[in-house]
């Protein structure tokens, strides 16, 4: 098990170039260290918010952010789903389930 910063994929590339409020950053970053095998970060957006020690406006203004720039996406109610193609936490069997999951089940990929 291992937490990948991938660095060769196009998202990752636009990482850098694109404008990422300091709250986004934050909130990527702490929903990183709560993410499980299939990259989702399961609850609800009070429990993730003292989980991650963020204030409730912060997380929302974050998720929103992220959202936006498309490096999470809500995959049910409760879980958020972080883009693999930018952090992925498993091994490389487990990477093209999750892209999979990505490009099929979350709510973008599902009305694409």
């Amino acid at each position: 098990m291992f937490n990948k910063f991938q660095t060769d994929t196009p998202e990752a590339a636009e990482l850098g170039t694109r404008p990422i409020d300091n709250t986004a950053s934050v909130v990527l970053l702490k929903m990183m260290f709560h993410m499980n095998r299939v990259n989702m970060v399961k609850g609800s957006p009070k429990q993730l918010m003292e989980k991650m020690g963020v204030t409730l406006w912060d997380f929302n203004t974050g998720v929103r952010a992220l959202k936006t720039l498309d490096y999470i996406r809500k995959f049910t109610k409760w879980e958020y789903m972080v883009n693999p193609n930018i952090i992925f936490n498993g091994d490389e069997r487990q990477y093209f389930v999750v892209q999979h999951m990505w490009d099929t089940e979350t709510t973008k990929g599902a009305q694409s």
